[in-house]
């Protein structure tokens, strides 16, 4: 008879929340600055940008994970500080989540370039 029952979940049942997360070949004590000059000259540092966007409503999490001794996980995720944010804004929520990752990935092209062009003896100002 219990195979015949139906299999009842857990009300409510909760996924535990994920939060975006990206890994970078940065070592995890050079993280805090890497992500400062990522960040730097962007609309998610303006406070203009940042009244017009709703960010204001927002806590935004960041974490550093060391994943070896030459990578770190960087994991930022916003929470809302008022009740409903998350719905309400949903999209540019995730807009700004992505803006995130976006600058990180700017900057981490940005180091390769400089890379690159010391490597081949070229000026890093460029225009060699």
């Amino acid at each position: 008879m219990s195979e015949l029952e139906p299999r009842r979940h857990a009300k409510k049942a909760v996924q535990p929340r994920r939060m975006p997360s990206e890994v970078v070949p940065v070592p995890a004590d050079e993280v805090p600055e890497f992500v400062r000059e990522a960040l730097q000259g962007t609309s998610l540092l303006d406070p203009f940008a940042q009244l017009a966007s709703g960010w204001f409503l927002f806590d935004a999490k960041l974490r550093f994970v060391p994943v070896d001794a030459t990578h770190t996980r960087i994991e930022f995720d916003a929470v809302g500080k008022v009740r409903g944010a998350d719905v309400l804004l949903y999209t540019r929520r995730l807009g700004e989540i992505d803006r995130f990752f976006v600058a990180l990935q700017d900057e981490l092209d940005r180091r390769a370039e400089r890379t690159r062009r010391t490597a081949d003896g070229r000026s890093i100002e460029g225009g060699d």
